[in-house]
């Protein structure tokens, strides 16, 4: 039987298994870091198999595997609960992560996401229907990515794949050369943002400083991994120093 959800709300993280030393295993310290008192976070690992190829990913985001986790963060008094994943999400397309998100929703009995479907509706939020592509990944899951944004109605204006393999491989990227190296191939005045997905990458503080390294807006996998869980709670509200779409307030519309 479920525990009667908290008081304060909470968020569960479910988060691949890797070996690093991700942000998202300690949120509640950022938050404190950022000012946001009124919510706290619990983040809980998941069975990973192999790294940034179809067929592991594939098993890396059955809901029989998210799913029992997703069900002990409900136990342990989580609110709504997040798939801190982005390509255990996405690699199967549009329908199979909303089926995903669904099907983990119904064995932890709570709201659930997942960072594929933070990012759209991210986008969808800011009404930005044209956007650049950096993928951590090798390049036939970065264009599964695109493919699945394109059936959500956005459009890859033009993405590039770093060809990390696994995790802690994208989690040693420089991240600041490879966006600073890809927003330089972008057409001069445009203002489409730039996503980088792979919730291995830690980026919530650096997020405000590629923005002004680039003159565009950066939507990265953990931001918009926190936006859409604070989402969930109906804890949203701006928070400063971690980017341009997290300083907005949710009640305002984007530029």
């Amino acid at each position: 039987m479920l525990t009667r959800r908290s008081a304060r709300p909470k968020l569960g993280i479910v988060l691949p298994d890797d070996p690093i030393k991700s942000e998202l295993h300690d949120l509640d310290t950022w938050f404190l870091a950022r000012g946001h008192h009124d919510v706290t976070a619990l983040t809980l690992l998941s069975k990973i198999t192999g790294g940034h190829f179809e067929v592991d990913l594939y098993q890396t985001g059955d809901p029989n595997v998210i799913g029992p986790v997703a069900r002990e963060l409900a136990a342990q008094g989580c609110d709504a609960i997040v798939w801190a994943c982005t390509s255990g999400s996405f690699i199967g397309g549009l329908s199979w992560a909303r089926a995903q998100a669904k099907a983990v929703s119904e064995m932890a009995e709570r709201p659930v996401t997942s960072t594929t479907l933070a990012f759209i509706s991210a986008l969808h939020s800011l009404q930005r229907k044209n956007v650049y592509l950096l993928g951590a990944y090798p390049e036939p899951v970065t264009q599964a990515f695109a493919t699945c944004l394109g059936s959500a109605g956005i459009t890859v204006e033009r993405w590039h794949a770093l060809g990390s393999p696994d995790g802690p491989s994208s989690f040693r990227l420089s991240l600041i050369e490879e966006v600073d190296r890809f927003a330089k191939s972008l057409p001069a005045g445009s203002d489409e943002p730039i996503l980088i997905p792979d919730t291995a990458i830690n980026s919530l503080d650096l997020v405000e400083h590629l923005e002004e390294r680039t003159g565009r807006m950066v939507l990265t996998a953990n931001q918009v991994t926190v936006w859409h869980g604070l989402s969930l709670l109906g804890a949203g509200r701006a928070i400063a120093n971690a980017g341009k779409f997290l300083a907005m307030e949710p009640d305002k519309p984007a530029p």
